[in-house]
């Protein structure tokens, strides 16, 4: 069988590229193949292979019990140094390095499924060495009447996508590391230089760092791709806060740098409240919402249950956080009242996915 094969390949035209696939196929010989002369192909095998050839993607058809390929010109340079021999051979001789692999996914669409996989790694010999790529691949039971007689396959490689995806985490893993590490020696340079200072703003200090390193961290799981709003909110309040606190607004999200910022101001106004303001007491509360407004972020802080809040006798680092706002720039309207804090913070939507 591989000793006539080849023979019609020598027959066929030598050129990968320069003949159209559909002369390629009619100067194939089918005869020597389980599919026969192709003027006496099945309405269903003709129907397929038309559908096969209109398409731009990469597409082949295997037919039969056989699993005998065709396929259209944009699946020839899948095939690499396989291509023109590929054509009329059974799909386990033409991939046996991936047959292991690819055996499964045939048996389940010649069992009636369509099966679809996104970025299935297979290790691959098409130009002479051995790669290892990447495929989408969708697998779809053809029909003739009731019985399945072939299988309909649509590839697309993703080999450099998913390399430059790794390459890149890889880059954002080194970096959070190495972010952690600055922090870290942060944070032992601090407590080194202010060993004489007041225990209570050395405790603040640490904290501040440390939700700067839990932001980073999310951020990180990410991939630095930022983070919603929500998710921030609630690791925030969470981390210092085990009482029921009220959180609620849409998916908004958020650029890395904006991330960041909102943990701080959450964590700073859950410490202040916990601390000083409505958690510090049994009965006190916290509501947290946000909302979208005519293309602007609305985020409200409000405490009740507690005692009367005062504005502070000096302007810290928190109170100049908390003025700054979502964008370090205002849009902060902070309230000290006899019912307890509250603050509300604005800020274009647009600008809440700027890098």
């Amino acid at each position: 069988m591989l000793g006539l094969h080849s023979s019609v390949a020598r027959r066929m035209p030598s050129s990968t590229g320069a003949a159209p696939m559909p002369a390629l196929i009619d100067a194939f010989d089918w005869a020597t193949t389980p599919l026969g002369p192709k003027r006496d192909w099945s309405p269903a095998l003709s129907i397929t292979y038309d559908m096969m050839m209109g398409m731009g993607f990469a597409a082949s058809v295997m037919w039969g019990p056989e699993r005998t390929l065709l396929y259209n010109g944009a699946y020839i340079p899948l095939l690499g140094q396989k291509h023109p021999s590929a054509l009329g051979r059974p799909l386990d001789q033409v991939w046996h390095e991936v047959w292991d692999d690819l055996r499964p996914l045939t048996e389940r669409a010649l069992a009636g499924e369509t099966v679809f996989l996104e970025d299935l790694p297979l290790t691959m010999v098409r130009n002479g060495y051995s790669e290892d790529t990447c495929w989408v691949l969708s697998y779809s039971p053809v029909r003739d009447g009731d019985a399945i007689v072939g299988i309909l396959n649509i590839a697309i490689e993703t080999t450099e996508r998913v390399r430059g995806e790794q390459h890149r985490q890889m880059l954002v893993d080194e970096c959070g590391h190495r972010v952690k590490n600055t922090l870290a020696l942060v944070q032992a340079v601090a407590r080194s230089t202010l060993s004489g200072v007041d225990r209570d703003v050395l405790e603040r200090f640490d904290e501040r760092l440390n939700a700067i390193a839990r932001t980073q961290q999310t951020l990180d799981e990410k991939a630095w791709n930022g983070g919603d709003l929500g998710e921030i909110v609630r690791e925030a309040v969470g981390n210092l806060v085990r009482r029921p606190v009220s959180i609620s607004g849409p998916s908004v999200h958020l650029s890395p740098r904006v991330a960041q910022t909102v943990a701080l101001i959450i964590h700073e106004l859950t410490t202040n409240a916990f601390k000083h303001g409505a958690l510090a007491k049994p009965g006190g509360r916290v509501s947290v919402d946000w909302r979208l407004d005519e293309g602007e972020l609305v985020l409200t802080w409000i405490e009740g249950g507690g005692a009367p809040a005062h504005p502070p006798l000096k302007t810290g680092f928190g109170v100049k956080l908390l003025a700054r706002g979502l964008l370090g720039c205002g849009g902060a309207d902070l309230r000290y009242g006899v019912e307890g804090f509250s603050a509300t913070f604005t800020a274009p939507a647009s600008r809440l996915t700027d890098s």
